[in-house]
């Protein structure tokens, strides 16, 4: 952080200022003394810019009116991506682990198919204009933030899915969608009422967006401006590609090749036939020394460590040690609330016996809770279970 913040004031992140984007390289060029002593920053004064370091050198505080961000490509792009993130997402969200869609797959694709159209689309189709010039960052930043609303399912549905699964019970297409709809108009109008306290001031800092903002300018400014060709340097343009390269070639080996390196309990595998071991610490189990080389495994719940920060993952990491490696095996094999009629780790419900939980006998055939078939059946002996979701 910096302790002079008039140092950092009014960034601008046109073309027309190569300076600062070869200062900003200098992350992978430490030996480039001609930008060493230009500054980065000027000292003018301005409220809206950032007082943190890391924000200031990648988020600029000046628009240009003149470039362009609504327009055809945009628009038609954003919908294209919005449509296919949303048909993958919910179609993986009934996997155990379920398919993490990141942004930079969202941004790499934005800018891709942007790039494609500028070049081929006709400047104008039925006297209507199409394809105005060069792919902007507006348009990129604008789909972007369509195809985002579509990474993930809609909580919404979750409660659809269960009435039908669990309690035999079919809305109509109508009330659905509609349920869906003031659901997020609901959550849109709050977080509306709250941006000035959250996004409006300069001092908020929020982490993932700010790596994704650093992305887009990476693709969209710094690769389009040239920069020291240097032997032993690397911009972060280059540096961007080739770990995507890396990545995709990775994933073939958990993915297809070599299943087993997605969930590996080297230490599972000392005893594998001990009920009590393998509960401890094999991968259906607490995982208590299992390996994963699985990039999707590792972010499908608490997200990409690069983009949340350090100190949020070593508070989760605590909190997890903790409640399942010592509070649960505590509790388990001391059989509190019955515990060992249940499995250590599981995505159900059960009942006293241990035995799955049928909903459906306790309620009557309007779905309501019948309070005589409850005290016979029993409540939901779920007060230990640990819910693999």
């Amino acid at each position: 952080m910096i302790n002079n913040h008039d140092e950092y004031k009014n960034i601008d992140d046109t073309l027309s200022k190569p300076i600062e984007l070869n200062n900003l390289n200098s992350t992978f060029d430490d030996h480039d003394e001609s930008n060493s002593t230009r500054p980065l920053l000027n000292n003018s004064n301005d409220d809206e810019q950032s007082p943190y370091e890391e924000v200031a050198v990648n988020i600029s505080n000046k628009d240009d009116p003149t470039m362009l961000c609504l327009t055809f490509r945009s628009v038609f792009i954003g919908i294209l991506l919005t449509c296919l993130m949303s048909f993958t997402a919910q179609f993986f969200a009934y996997r155990t682990s379920p398919l993490d869609i990141n942004i930079g797959l969202i941004i790499l694709l934005g800018y891709m198919l942007g790039e494609f159209i500028s070049k081929i689309l006709p400047e104008k189709l039925f006297n209507m204009t199409i394809n105005p010039g060069s792919f902007s960052v507006k348009e990129h930043t604008l789909i972007t933030i369509m195809a985002l609303t579509a990474t993930e399912t809609d909580h919404a549905i979750q409660v659809i899915t269960v009435e039908r699964i669990y309690y035999n019970y079919y809305d109509t297409h109508v009330n659905a969608i509609l349920f869906i709809l003031v659901i997020n108009l609901l959550a849109f109008s709050i977080s509306g009422i709250l941006k000035r306290y959250l996004i409006w001031p300069a001092s908020m800092i929020w982490p993932k967006t700010l790596m994704s903002c650093c992305l887009i300018r990476t693709l969209d400014i710094e690769s389009k401006t040239e920069t020291n060709k240097r032997q032993w340097t690397m911009t972060r343009s280059k540096f961007f590609w080739l770990i995507v390269l890396f990545q995709f070639i990775w994933y073939w080996f958990p993915g297809y090749i070599f299943p087993l390196l997605s969930m590996f309990s080297f230490i599972c595998m000392i005893a594998p036939h001990n009920i009590i071991f393998s509960q401890i610490t094999g991968s259906n189990g607490l995982g208590l020394g299992a390996i994963q080389f699985d990039w999707n495994s590792c972010v499908a719940f608490l997200d990409s460590p690069i983009l949340v920060p350090f100190w949020a993952h070593v508070n989760i990491f605590i909190g997890f040690i903790v409640v399942a490696w010592i509070v649960t095996p505590i509790v388990y094999y001391k059989n509190i609330w019955n515990s060992k009629k249940m499995p250590i780790i599981s995505n159900r419900a059960f009942d006293i016996n241990g035995n799955f939980y049928d909903p459906m006998k306790v309620l009557n055939k309007d779905l309501l809770l019948n309070e005589t078939a409850y005290e016979i059946y029993g409540n939901i002996s779920d007060y230990f279970n640990i819910n693999n979701k």
